[in-house]
């Protein structure tokens, strides 16, 4: 099976990797340089691992002898921060929530917008009234702590699950077939 055709975001992350791979200047600034110094070429599922592996910290375009205004106009930060919000949408658990990365804005807003009223009016049930009373002057009289534990833990544990399946799909696809070492996972632990 062949490598899958590269976007034009990812195809200018390999081209600028290209130049920065001969050049090499930036090679201790971060962990993405010494991991880009492994290839000589790469392919979709190296460009989405070594896009992840940059904070975006900007270091290395400052640095950057080949940084616009040069022809070769080199801007890693840049070019990785675009393929890595693709990774995030290719990779996002439920596939449904990487679609709405893409139109994340108007959404967000509706989401928090409605759950803003339903615990409004789930306190309006319970309590009767949204205004605090001399007695209910404490915010946890007002929103009990088993209360806040009850609705956000469901909430939390959505979100670790969905965390831990995206990062399984993404690692199959940059390291299919790779076994995962103990001493590699300590390492990875240690550094985290």
């Amino acid at each position: 099976v062949g490598e899958a055709a590269l976007s034009s975001a990812e195809a200018e992350v390999a081209r600028q990797l290209q130049i920065c791979n001969a050049c090499r200047y930036c090679e201790g600034f971060c962990a993405v340089f010494p991991a880009m110094t492994r290839r000589l070429s790469f392919g979709k599922a190296d460009i989405h691992y070594l896009a992840n592996l940059c904070h975006n910290c900007g270091a290395c375009l400052h640095a950057c002898q080949y940084a616009p205004p040069h022809a070769f106009a080199v801007n890693v930060p840049q070019s990785m921060a675009k393929v890595r919000v693709q990774t995030y949408a290719d990779y996002a658990w439920p596939p449904s929530l990487g679609a709405m990365y893409q139109r994340q804005g108007l959404t967000l807003s509706l989401v928090v917008a409605g759950a803003l009223v339903v615990f409004l009016l789930l306190t309006l049930l319970l309590r009767g009234t949204l205004l605090a009373t001399s007695e209910m002057a404490n915010f946890y009289a007002v929103f009990p702590h088993g209360l806040l534990v009850t609705l956000f833990l469901p909430v939390f544990a959505f979100a670790v699950l969905a965390l831990g399946l995206g990062v399984r799909r993404f690692w199959r696809e940059v390291s299919p077939g790779d076994v995962i070492h103990p001493a590699a996972v300590s390492e990875a632990t240690g550094s985290a």
